[in-house]
């Protein structure tokens, strides 16, 4: 079930090539619903921690809630995922070389999420097609990899 009612940024494999544009931007465009090369200013290194797309976020004059874990109730938002495996008991910061970002929105009882592997150039699909068949290829290409996974952070972006 694709979502097409969503923002999906149509320059994801542009900004890709061009910059090497990966999972947190192409969430931040989705979920801000801007083209991910113009975000390119916000992104200096080629991952993102919670820290820069925080910053990213103000730089484009949004006003967001940082939670641990996965908040309760309707959200628009980005979530920072852990994969789980033989890294768990690393430093943080080694942590992060095993995390994801999506974008979430959260109407009611359904749950839609971002994600730049969803289709040829990312997509919205719901929360069961993501584990289904995003996430559960994503965490069977990790080495040492449990199979499972967390949210650390979600930045709940407000209008």
């Amino acid at each position: 079930m694709s979502c097409p009612s969503l923002f999906t940024p149509a320059d994801l494999l542009e900004a890709h090539a061009s910059w090497g544009a990966n999972c947190g931007p192409g969430a931040l465009a989705a979920v801000l619903g801007v083209p991910v090369m113009g975000l390119r200013p916000h992104f200096p290194k080629p991952w993102t921690t919670p820290t820069v797309m925080q910053a990213a976020l103000v730089a484009n004059a949004r006003r967001f809630e940082v939670h641990q874990g996965f908040p309760a109730g309707d959200l628009l938002g980005l979530a920072f995922v852990q994969f789980r495996g033989t890294w768990d008991t690393a430093p943080e910061r080694a942590q992060y070389r095993h995390t994801h970002w999506v974008g979430l929105k959260r109407t009611g009882p359904a749950l839609v999420v971002y994600d730049v592997n969803a289709g040829d150039s990312g997509g919205w699909v719901s929360s069961e097609e993501w584990k289904a068949l995003v996430l559960a290829p994503l965490l069977a290409q990790k080495r040492g990899a449990s199979g499972l996974w967390r949210i650390r952070v979600t930045l709940e972006v407000h209008s």
